[in-house]
């Protein structure tokens, strides 16, 4: 094909990892070979960075990556925070309240951290084994941790519930937040100068990287964005309707391999 990406931005779950949350060989070589050819290479997920980082080392990303729905962008190699946007302390206790008084699950992320009120509650355990990072439990003071969290996930398994959480959320917040939805689940909650096209931009930018040469790749509600904006927006097989309706390619789906075979066939 004659477009040739300068950058790749993929999302993590559901896109470069498998149902089984694993990167398979031929993911992982199809990122590293676009790496070898000068492409830039870069996450652009909702995980929390240090449960992002393996697999970030794992490829061997050396790009400033985008984590937290774009609410921080961090050099991979050294650490080093580019760009970050919390909520704010009154937002994060004013969506803290709302959780509350609706009796619906709500953990926050702050300083790299997670931290639940009940970590043996079914919704803590899994997400935990989802991302492999342990959550902080902090009983009924959980209620009244005044912090400015970097992002806040409501989760609900069932369908009924979550759908209910995500419209109510959206609806009360609707200015304050960005509020998105992934894995059918999760209500996902940063500031709302935020989102993941966002992050991927200011990303770019620090690389000279326009907007038209970034391939974007992304299977969910926070990907939307991302997808949308790109030069080349690519939806996974797995993804919802919606979203490969504004996709510029349908990638097969995640368990196939689908960010291999696109990449692969840019690169051929």
């Amino acid at each position: 094909m004659s477009y040739k990406p300068k950058l790749i931005a993929v999302d993590i779950d559901g896109t470069i990892l498998n149902s089984n949350t694993r990167l398979t060989e031929r993911t992982k070589l199809a990122l590293q070979k676009a790496m070898t050819q000068g492409i830039h290479v870069i996450t652009a997920t909702g995980r929390m960075y240090p449960s992002a980082l393996p697999f970030v080392k794992q490829i061997g990303m050396t790009s400033p990556c985008v984590f937290y729905n774009g609410a921080a962008i961090r050099n991979p190699i050294t650490g080093e925070t580019i760009y970050e946007k919390s909520l704010g302390i009154n937002l994060t206790r004013d969506v803290i309240g709302f959780y509350h008084d609706h009796g619906w699950y709500v953990q926050i992320y702050y300083n790299d951290k997670l931290f639940v009120m009940d970590s043996t509650d079914t919704k803590c355990k899994y997400y935990e084994s989802i991302v492999k990072v342990k959550a902080i439990p902090m009983g009924i003071d959980f209620w009244d941790f005044d912090v400015d969290a970097t992002k806040l996930l409501g989760i609900a398994l069932d369908e009924k519930t979550f759908q209910k959480m995500a419209r109510v959320t959206k609806g009360r917040f609707a200015h304050r937040l960005h509020a998105s939805t992934s894995w059918s689940s999760f209500v996902e909650m940063v500031h709302s100068d935020v989102n993941k096209a966002y992050g991927v931009e200011m990303a770019a930018k620090t690389l000279g990287i326009k907007r038209e040469d970034i391939m974007a790749f992304g299977d969910a509600g926070n990907d939307k964005e991302m997808i949308e904006w790109a030069g080349c927006g690519v939806a996974m097989g797995n993804a919802p309707q919606y979203l490969k309706d504004m996709a510029d390619i349908v990638a097969p789906t995640n368990d196939d391999d689908g960010v291999a075979q696109i990449i692969e066939k840019f690169l051929n």
